[in-house]
């Protein structure tokens, strides 16, 4: 004869005991566990997962900013995790601040050299994708920033995807107030290069940032690829070569 499930009744506290059914159907009690809030926020004994989780924030807080400002060129080249990774690297740097106590420390007190570098697309890499040596200037006072590549001969330089004939690098300045959770950002492009064995000449791309300003300064750098066919250009999404990384990070002294 087959059971019927009835309602469990009960009368009187739990006492901080929780119900649960077993694998035969009948239902038993345990008591809970963790740490209730109230506990968590004043209980000396948990001071470091405090101090922890407000560095944590801090990191949290940064890393969506860092993606927001660069929003307009991060949506080819990054995927859905750019988030927890920017969160992860900014953990590091916020932990690398050896002049505050953990809970007190700041991202601009740490090694912000950690930012340098850093990939936006974890399915390939722009430092084995474009291994032309780069530079850059950032002038605060005038407000401008560029970045400049010497001469170089694309075929040897640039390892393309298959059927690519031109590419194209974009660069993208952005100044970040950590503090007020606020940026500017701005982006220039070179023109459609042929993926070719002649040497190139000198190519420098310039952009604006605000004059005077206090902030740090991130410039990244992408590359992107076209195939021609005939009298038309093609773009190649391929998330492999496509690529974008953190090409500096300057902060005032």
């Amino acid at each position: 004869m087959k059971k019927k499930d009835t309602l469990l009744q009960m009368v009187g506290e739990t006492q901080n005991m929780s119900i649960y059914r077993k694998k035969n159907g009948q239902y038993g009690f345990r008591r809970k566990t963790g740490v209730d809030a109230e506990r968590l926020a004043k209980d000396p004994n948990f001071i470091a997962i405090r101090q922890n989780a407000k560095d944590f924030g801090k990191a949290g807080k940064a890393g969506l900013l860092i993606k927001q400002a660069f929003q307009p060129m991060i949506s080819k080249y990054a995927n859905s995790d750019i988030f927890t990774r920017l969160t992860t690297l900014c953990k590091e740097v916020i932990k690398s601040d050896a002049t505050h106590e953990r809970g007190f420390r700041n991202l601009l007190d740490g090694d912000t050299n950690l930012f340098t570098g850093f990939e936006f697309n974890p399915a390939g890499m722009f430092r084995t994708t474009f291994i032309v040596p780069i530079t850059h200037t950032i002038d605060r006072v005038a407000g401008t920033a560029s970045i400049v590549l010497p001469p170089f001969v694309p075929v040897e330089m640039i390892v393309p995807p298959e059927k690519a004939s031109h590419y194209k690098l974009k660069v993208g300045c952005a100044t970040l107030n950590f503090d007020a959770n606020a940026f500017e950002f701005s982006q220039t492009a070179s023109e459609d290069m042929p993926l070719d064995d002649i040497l190139t000449a000198p190519l420098t791309l310039n952009f604006q940032l605000p004059q005077n300003t206090a902030d740090p300064v991130f410039l990244a750098i992408s590359i992107e690829y076209q195939e021609e066919e005939g009298d038309f250009v093609y773009p190649i999404l391929n998330s492999k070569y496509n690529v974008m990384k953190l090409l500096a990070v300057d902060v005032p002294a």
